[in-house]
């Protein structure tokens, strides 16, 4: 059996936000493996569908999209 993440925090999955303020779209698609040690999340960005890897800090702090 595996421990539950020391980061257990809500991926908003579905949800569309945007890189800060002014930034390009994208959505969350759930959560990514851990890179150095960072909780990441999967996102795609809305304008080339383009698939990444985020970290969760970061999407947390992207505002909603309008």
């Amino acid at each position: 059996m595996s421990a539950a993440p020391a980061h257990s925090v809500s991926i908003p999955v579905g949800a569309i936000k945007q890189f800060g303020p002014f930034g390009p779209e994208y959505e969350v698609l759930g959560p990514a493996e851990a890179e150095d040690g960072k909780p990441m999340v999967r996102i795609v960005l809305v304008r080339t569908n383009e698939e990444v890897s985020y970290p969760l800090d970061a999407m947390m702090d992207d505002p909603e999209a309008l």
